[in-house]
């Protein structure tokens, strides 16, 4: 019995030992692998090496060159050259691919080729300048000519436009025309001065106030005259009506005198009106000729098309930038119209037109037209500009 025990025992003891050893070598497996070195790490992402999908740390292509399949050992990685004169690529990389070669637009002259490792640069040829629509797209657009009574300040460049100013004595006015002075103004930085300067009496700042002020105060005493006068006009029949009866009482019987007296007064009134009515009818008529000055209402979703028809289609998203449309709400309006940009534009100008809109929200605030207006010239888009102003302008 104690034989049977003793072998017991020693099995029990062997299995558990077996069963400890099984633990630690799963635990081992299981166990993440050894983090990695901090300065290989950084010396990988850094320069001229990245780490591939299997962590293998990888030297990049040169510039001209793109990626063709990941280094399987530490080490070099398989590269192949882009076409020359197609495509390219100006840094060191692991792209898959090469990027397209640049083509020079109308209006452009090409400056040097594209090769392997530098794209094509292109400029605008004479008489251009080039404009940027955003960090991409650029545009060549003819140097602007100074105007009658301009002077140019800098020359048109490749990148620059004409710069004008207004010539001596004249001055610019409502942005757009340099007009002359007055005789007794002068000419410096674009306003006109006067030629000899008045002691300060403490009106300057109020001297372009003070003649329309002067204006408001004779219009005032004129119309307050004029009621004045028709009221003095109808009640001097009155006062020549109680001389008259006056004069018939001390004269006449006193029958007669009460027969005046109990007479009804309006009826002696309306009896000396029409004498002087004439004049007032006279006084009134001009005013009843004078033509409505109320303005015609802009409809929204009209003025919006006559906008797309008149500006060109690829300068559509920079005029909405400039009427602070925000991007989020331009790509919103590409995404939902991917196939038709003519509504996605719409979209666009209708929200800009709806965040100040009148009467019910489908007439567009006239400020908002004078606003739209100064955009599209400032975007030497100064035809659509006169063309939507008389249409859309004041009557």
């Amino acid at each position: 019995m104690d034989v049977l025990r003793g072998k017991w025992k020693e099995k029990c003891i062997l299995n558990v030992c077996t069963l400890l050893v099984l633990c630690w070598s799963v635990d081992l497996s299981l166990s993440p692998p050894p983090p990695l070195d901090r300065t290989q790490e950084l010396q990988c992402l850094e320069g001229s090496h990245y780490r591939n999908a299997n962590g293998t740390c990888c030297r990049k292509c040169h510039e001209g060159f793109k990626l063709k399949k990941d280094c399987t050992k530490e080490g070099e990685s398989q590269c192949e050259p882009c076409k020359e004169g197609k495509t390219y690529l100006e840094r060191s990389n692991y792209a898959k691919n090469c990027l397209r070669c640049t083509r020079c637009d109308d209006n452009e002259e090409q400056v040097s080729p594209c090769k392997k490792s530098r794209n094509t640069v292109c400029r605008c040829i004479e008489g251009f300048y080039k404009k940027r629509i955003d960090s991409v797209t650029r545009e060549c657009l003819r140097c602007k000519t100074c105007g009658p009574g301009e002077r140019e300040t800098q020359p048109c460049t490749p990148e620059r436009d004409t710069v004008c100013e207004c010539m001596d004595f004249r001055n610019k006015k409502n942005n757009r025309n340099c007009l002359p002075c007055q005789n007794m103004y002068s000419s410096s930085h674009s306003a006109c001065l006067p030629l000899f300067p008045a002691e300060d009496t403490g009106w300057g700042v109020w001297s372009p106030y003070l003649l329309p002020a002067f204006g408001c105060v004779c219009v005032v005493l004129l119309v307050v005259m004029g009621i004045m006068g028709v009221l003095v006009v109808r009640r001097k029949p009155k006062e020549s009506n109680s001389f008259l009866s006056a004069e018939i009482t001390s004269q006449g019987s006193e029958k007669s005198t009460r027969r005046l007296i109990q007479e009804d007064p309006e009826n002696v009134l309306n009896q000396s009106i029409p004498s002087y009515s004439p004049v007032c009818e006279s006084e009134q008529e001009p005013l009843r000729k004078l033509p409505a000055c109320v303005p015609k209402e802009i409809k929204i979703s009209e003025l919006i098309y006559s906008v797309l028809d008149q500006v060109p289609l690829r300068r559509v998203k920079e005029l909405v930038r400039s009427l602070g449309v925000s991007d989020i709400v331009i790509e919103r309006a590409e995404n939902d119209h991917l196939r038709d940009t003519k509504e996605a534009q719409y979209q666009m100008l209708r929200v800009w037109a709806k965040g100040n809109a009148q009467g019910g929200g489908g007439v567009l605030a006239r400020p908002l037209l004078y606003h739209l207006l100064d955009k599209l010239r400032d975007m030497d888009l100064g035809g659509t500009a006169e063309e939507l102003e008389t249409k859309y302008g004041d009557q």
